[in-house]
């Protein structure tokens, strides 16, 4: 079935995604100001699963999986939630939700790097090359003082939020096998996994909460359970069956934009020269592979 071009509807759907999206790291660097990164972590996938329990109690949906799936989705928990949200907020205690934001725009020529290897039909060619090498000169160019600097704390802050980066790339491709799943069953049993991984874990490694956090923390806490947790999973799957994966693609571009205004806007964030560039870099590398993807459909068609 032939598509309807986008519409205005479609572009606000995309714009508010973004700008919900770019907004989760603005949010956790000031949740991380007052809670640890993984017990701050754990209270928001506790709360996203608390209310992705309600959702799937009340629309009547059951969990279905084979056995195979279920693994599936636990990988999903831990590469999708549990790692990259605590490695992402371990980074921010120390570094910009900008730059943050900007580490994150890799994610998906990183997931055409690794797709290559785990895949047998998205092979590397000429263009992905292209792609994923100014990918790779953005993150020399955001990385570059610092590694001149020896290693220091921005830099292995750094480091761990491009390590969330990879979680997500890995995500993405353990992701296309689960694609015929429910959506709302897929990600409520995603979420609740990461929560029960998280607490203990938050006990183990940060030790139990003295005290409970301010209004600024608490509040912050409680929209990145309900806004990019599960408004803006619902949004996301409501414009990919609406207009496809190739229009929702364009995310990729506008996400690390909303995270650097976002920062710029509420915290006066400054990002240095280097950062601006590597953000042109990285977009002029995703803008490449999106070139690559419409030309390979227009071929098919």
């Amino acid at each position: 079935m032939k598509r309807e071009q986008p519409g205005l509807s479609d572009y606000g759907l995309l714009i508010a995604l973004a700008m919900i999206w770019g907004g989760s790291f603005l949010l956790q660097k000031l949740a991380v100001a007052e809670v640890a990164p993984i017990t701050m972590t754990a209270a928001r996938q506790l709360i996203g699963a608390a209310i992705m329990a309600a959702v799937l109690v009340f629309s009547g949906k059951k969990i279905r999986a084979t056995w195979r799936e279920h693994g599936l989705i636990f990988l999903c928990a831990v590469f999708g939630n549990a790692l990259p949200f605590s490695l992402i907020s371990s980074g921010l205690q120390v570094i910009d939700s900008g730059l943050a934001a900007i580490l994150m725009g890799a994610m998906p020529l990183i997931t055409i790097l690794l797709a290559h290897f785990v895949t047998e039909d998205e092979k590397l060619n000429s263009t992905k090359l292209m792609a994923v090498g100014l990918g790779i000169a953005g993150l020399v160019i955001l990385f570059w003082p610092s590694l001149a600097g020896g290693v220091t704390q921005n830099l292995f802050s750094q480091l761990i939020v491009f390590g969330g980066a990879v979680c997500y790339a890995i995500n993405s491709l353990i992701t296309k096998k689960l694609i015929h799943l429910d959506a709302t069953m897929l990600m409520g049993t995603a979420i609740g996994w990461s929560a029960v991984i998280l607490l203990p874990a938050a006990v183990l490694l940060e030790g139990r909460p003295t005290e409970l956090p301010g209004p600024l923390a608490s509040v912050s806490i409680l929209l990145l359970a309900m806004l990019p947790t599960v408004v803006a999973s619902y949004l996301m799957y409501a414009l990919i069956s609406r207009q496809g994966a190739g229009f929702f693609g364009q995310i990729n571009l506008l996400v690390p934009i909303a995270g650097v205004f976002w920062g710029t806007l509420i915290l006066a964030e400054k990002l240095p020269w280097n950062a601006w560039l590597a953000l042109c870099v990285i977009l002029g590398g995703i803008a490449v592979s999106r070139n690559w993807n419409a030309n390979r459909k227009a071929v098919r068609s």
